[in-house]
């Protein structure tokens, strides 16, 4: 019975008498802003994919950076909360008794209206977000930023207002930016008062020096500081650096080659030693030696050749025991390797096995730590030798910044060093592509 209903049914039906209309259902199907979006994400993540498959180490070096640039964010937050939480913004002002003078005090509406002046010319005005996400936006290179760099107000005659009023938005606003004073003062003064701005157009900012002089302050910038230290610091720390390689690795090598003699022993133990022994430790002695036994300045910048090339030698000291020791480790990992035992079966003489076989593969991991090296000496193993000899290196700017609490040398510092690092770091990975036939770009 129900099979006969059913075909009853379907019997009866006429399609044709329907009135269908999918106009209604056709809305569904309609590609709408996001939905392309969306689809066009996931291609391009498709597409990146792939690529990336095809070069795995175009990938790696790109999740490196990536990593690092997110480490990046995350340590700038945390230092800039940090600072921020330490410093009040009354350290933005001259001293107390300049305040006194010049008849502000140290509350009151004229107080407050100087400090909004101070804080907005350093770039700190507002809450801790706001000053957060405006460094972000001055950091970032594709940006543009106008950056006021000079300042200049025409006030009235003493014949147009009265003088006293002349005189203390004078004190006022000649401290910074004054057109955001204006509204302290009457209309009558606001409409004499002409300001003259300049301002420049840059793609990086950093902020400017924390300072305490009237005027126009803070006109020095961290950029500045940081062009005019970086020669020092980098030119002493790239000599150290090629010196330390020049020494650790022939001796590295003789270590490896006499490994379980006396030789290794010697070379080896001597250092083990230097690691061991505190890097101010050295630094000291070196120092003193440079001074009591061969008589030379102990000022970087009065003494003569000698006296600038000792902290070269400090420097070196603290890092060819690294090198000795990372170069021994390669060629006695390189020397058990299944192939150089299969050179020497097949007769190969050992001058040979070990000069094109042991150190070519040991040297491609030894200089693709340069790159590396040369960043960290820039802004860490050079702060002993540049404090103690007085080099006006990055490592005096890092430690005033400290010893100010000045928030914009202190991030700058660590903004350049990372970015620095992570640039060290890509060189590194290209240093491979170059030296190791065995690596490429592609997988391929």
């Amino acid at each position: 019975m129900i099979k006969s209903k059913n075909k009853s049914t379907l019997k009866n039906f006429n399609l044709d008498a329907l009135d269908l209309d999918l106009n209604e259902e056709l809305i569904y199907a309609q590609p709408t802003f996001w939905r392309t979006v969306s689809y066009r994400f996931e291609e391009l993540k498709e597409e990146a994919s792939k690529y990336f498959r095809r070069h795995p180490l175009i990938g790696y070096s790109f999740k490196r950076i990536v990593y690092g640039l997110l480490t990046l964010i995350v340590s700038i937050a945390i230092v800039f909360f940090l600072v921020n939480f330490v410093t009040p913004d009354s350290s933005y002002l001259p001293d107390v008794s300049e305040l006194g003078k010049m008849g502000i005090g140290t509350s009151g509406p004229k107080y407050d209206a100087f400090l909004q002046t101070r804080l907005e010319l350093f770039g700190v005005s507002g809450n801790a977000i706001e000053r957060l996400l405006r460094y972000f936006k001055n950091i970032i290179p594709f940006i543009p930023k106008h950056i006021l760099v000079g300042q200049s107000v025409e006030f009235p005659e003493a014949s147009q207002l009265s003088e006293a009023q002349i005189i203390i938005n004078t004190v006022l606003y000649t401290g910074g930016q004054v057109d955001g004073l204006l509204k302290t003062g009457s209309q009558e003064l606001i409409d004499a008062i002409k300001i003259n701005a300049s301002y420049k157009t840059v793609w990086v900012y950093l902020g400017v020096v924390k300072s305490s002089s009237m005027g126009m302050p803070g006109s020095t910038e961290v950029t500045s500081l940081f062009a005019s230290a970086i020669p020092y610091s980098f030119g002493i720390g790239s000599v150290a650096v090629l010196i330390s390689y020049l020494i650790g690795i022939p001796l590295g090598i003789e270590a490896a080659k006499r490994k379980g003699k006396v030789t290794d022993g010697a070379i080896n133990g001597t250092a083990t030693f230097l690691l061991a022994v505190p890097s101010l430790v050295i630094v000291i002695a070196i120092y003193l030696i440079s001074i009591l036994v061969f008589g030379h300045s102990s000022i970087f910048s009065s003494g003569s050749f000698w006296t600038r090339f000792w902290p070269v030698v400090a420097l070196v000291i603290l890092m060819a025991p690294t090198t000795i020791i990372l170069t021994r480790r390669y060629v006695v990992d390189e020397m058990t390797a299944d192939y150089t035992k299969f050179a020497y079966a097949k007769g190969l003489g050992e001058s040979k096995v070990f000069y094109i076989h042991i150190f070519r593969n040991a040297g491609v991991r030894i200089l693709r730590e340069l790159p590396l090296d040369l960043a960290f000496t820039l802004f860490g193993a050079s702060i002993l030798t540049e404090t103690q000899w007085n080099i006006p290196g990055m490592s005096q700017l890092i430690i005033n910044g400290v010893n100010n609490r000045d928030s914009f040398v202190i991030l700058g510092f660590i903004t350049f060093a990372s970015l620095v690092k992570i640039a060290a770091t890509l060189v590194s990975d290209l240093f491979m592509v170059l030296m190791d036939p065995r690596v490429k770009l592609s997988g391929r």
